[in-house]
């Protein structure tokens, strides 16, 4: 049931556009410098240390600041007692974890997320830099670029709607933490012929006049005909939306928490096979087969799950398409950057009454020997030896290949045959899961002086003649300062540009101790030791030479920006594919999940495992890639952590609020 109703969660869409990318949400990329750390204060209760978030206000310059909620790592002392009891741990600070652990607060549960970085939000979340030097030759703190690492072009969260993160922030009672700027639209650079074109949201008609602008009135008036036909009333678009992720849990309880909603599931029929299909099956059976079109549907699947359209299922393409071309519909940049959006589930964590302990990374699984219908999870291990039980149950954020390690370092001969078989499946279903490519990124920080006033802040640059999943084709660009100046010092621009999924990690992988990653980075990421890879013959040379596809890019839009990045002041970071897997813990930096051997789509397991009390959330299970996804994976897994009752009564207490349909 659950594998089946992917089609039915919501994915409002171009979160994962930029994971560097929409669903995804999921989100994109890191970077290759460590990331500025958090301050925070603990207080001692029962011997044990609780994180206390603070507030900080980092003056950049002139008197204009930025908001950044941080968080301190909970700590022992050797005379402190090193093991606690929670009813809920949650390892990863993710959006999927984030949202997964504020909703288990909201429910009541006492909840910890740990959070191996020293700051959260994954792959999306926000770092800080310094241009210009100081008297001690150091950046000047004047001087502060705030940078999103992961996705900066978002819809469906600025407005109550389907949207799962934006539902999460209204469950949790912190949406109104964020400011929005709302735009219209982005654009995209055709190497092939060297035209440019904005897709421009809503039903004006301005997207099908760029169409036949730039390929012909057939090609425009093809793409009508089939967005009609998906935004119909009760239409595929409106389909794909039916089922809110917050009806859904990892049990048979899920008949009871949807059954508000069975009018609308069993109305899908037939159709539920073109949802979860791959979306050319979509495109076929609607008649779309104007090359262009076609050509702009694998550009779109493949910013949403990093595959094109005969590898994407149709549902969240779909979704988008709605997000995209209903009237009125519009894309959303938080204000503050990424770290806003963040600090908002956090708060909606610690608002609540649960904590988040950063610099805590998980070492080992605590695995019981039972059968019975108690946990065979009971809690985790950290990496200094202290000790979290937990009588709920234990959620992973962490993709499944890493999951599959911990949990391979957790077995020490002492476990029976059961939980030794459970924990062998789970490994076996890590092998078994494909993987899509890995990014380059490249942060900016750069003067303004004799730049174009009108520049837009979302870019895509790529050949539509070439396959676009072909290494390096797709390069993405965005400058947030064109709506939030705050980010940068006056006078600045930010800039990231980064390759969409389309590098390949064996290039990388010759640079890692044993010359291969074992799935697991293992220490801190901001230590020496996570970044050893840098110093290794060769690795500074490869970086440059696969940057210069970015630089390129960037100079469609910034024709001096070489020369730019150069000048006083400025910020220059580049990461590699071994930086987004040292900083986000991914297994060979990988962007996500792909479909298995000799299928056309991804079958993704759910939030429950088969080790009982061990549940799983993020973008290797349902329902996928992307913010969207991510979110709708939390909710799931918290879902599955309640009682049917408490689940019905948070989504009744939505519905009086407006924020569920």
């Amino acid at each position: 049931l659950k594998t089946k109703m992917f089609w039915l969660v919501s994915f409002p869409a171009l979160s994962t556009l930029f994971h560097g990318i929409l669903l995804s949400s999921n989100t994109f990329l890191t970077h290759s410098f460590s990331i500025s750390h958090a301050g925070g204060t603990t207080k001692s209760y029962k011997n044990k240390a609780i994180l206390c978030p603070i507030s900080r206000r980092d003056t950049h310059r002139n008197g204009n600041s930025y908001r950044s909620s941080v968080l301190a790592a909970s700590t022992f002392t050797k005379d402190e007692v090193k093991e606690e009891t929670v009813d809920v741990v949650v390892i990863g600070s993710g959006f999927g974890g984030l949202s997964c652990a504020a909703l288990c607060a909201k429910y009541g549960l006492d909840v910890v997320c740990v959070e191996a970085h020293d700051t959260p939000g994954g792959v999306a979340h926000s770092f800080v830099r310094y241009g210009g030097k100081n008297s001690k030759g150091s950046g000047d703190r004047k001087q502060a670029f705030q940078f999103d690492s992961g996705p900066s072009l978002i819809s469906g969260v600025s407005q109550k709607g389907s949207n799962p993160l934006r539902q999460v922030l209204d469950a949790v009672g912190t949406a109104d933490e964020v400011e929005w700027c709302t735009y219209d639209g982005w654009l995209v650079h055709d190497y092939a012929d060297g035209k440019s074109i904005k897709l421009t949201t809503g039903n004006r008609g301005e997207w099908e006049k760029a169409i036949e602008e730039k390929v012909g009135k057939e090609s425009r008036m093809e793409f009508e005909r089939f967005k009609e036909a998906m935004l119909a009333n009760n239409g595929l678009t409106e389909v794909s939306g039916y089922i809110p992720p917050f009806a859904l849990r990892s049990d048979l309880y899920a008949l009871r928490s949807m059954s508000s909603y069975l009018f609308k599931f069993l109305s899908i029929g037939l159709r539920g096979a073109l949802l979860t299909g791959p979306f050319t099956t979509v495109m076929d059976k609607y008649h779309l087969h104007d090359d262009f079109c076609r050509k702009w549907f694998d550009y779109l699947a493949f910013a949403l799950s990093g595959l094109d359209a005969a590898h994407t299922q149709a549902a969240p393409v779909l979704y988008t398409m709605g997000d995209l071309h209903k009237p009125g519909t519009v894309l959303d940049y938080p204000m503050g950057g990424m770290d806003a959006l963040i600090n908002a589930l956090v708060k909606g964590i610690t608002n609540n009454g649960g904590e988040l302990r950063l610099n805590t990374r998980v070492e080992k699984i605590i695995l019981g020997n039972t059968t019975d219908d108690t946990n065979m999870c009971q809690g985790v291990v950290l990496q200094d030896g202290s000790i979290i039980k937990a009588k709920k149950g234990v959620v992973s954020n962490a993709p499944l290949w890493n999951m599959a390690k911990i949990l391979e370092d957790s077995l020490d001969g002492k476990q029976i045959d059961p939980v030794v078989k459970a924990v062998k499946e789970i490994q076996k279903k890590a092998d078994d899961m494909e993987m899509t490519g890995t990014f380059m990124h490249l942060h900016l920080g750069i003067p303004i002086d004799g730049m174009d006033d009108n520049l837009e802040c979302h870019h895509s640059m790529l050949n539509m003649d070439k396959d676009i999943t072909a290494e390096q084709n797709l390069v993405i660009v965005s400058i947030p300062t064109v709506f939030d100046p705050s980010l940068a010092p006056d006078g600045y621009h930010i800039v990231h540009a980064y390759t969409a999924a389309s590098e390949s990690f064996d290039d990388w992988e010759p640079f890692l101790d044993k010359g291969k990653d074992e799935g697991k980075v293992g220490t801190s990421p901001n230590t020496s030791k996570a970044a050893k890879y840098a110093i290794e013959e060769g690795y500074q040379q490869l970086k440059e030479q696969k940057a210069d596809a970015l630089w390129k890019a960037l100079e469609t839009i910034i024709p001096d920006i070489r020369e730019r990045s150069k000048m006083p002041g400025s910020v220059v970071l580049v990461g590699s594919p071994l930086t987004h897997r040292r900083y986000n813990q991914r297994f060979k930096g990988t962007y996500g999940p792909a479909p298995a051997k000799g299928a056309d789509v991804w079958d993704l397991p759910s939030a429950s495992t088969p080790i009982k009390g061990l549940f799983a959330c993020g973008d290797t299970c349902f329902p996928g890639i992307g913010l969207p996804g991510v979110a709708a994976s939390g909710t799931i897994a918290a879902n599955s952590l309640v009682d049917v009752d408490v689940q019905l009564k948070l989504m009744d207490d939505l519905k009086l609020k407006g924020a569920l349909q």
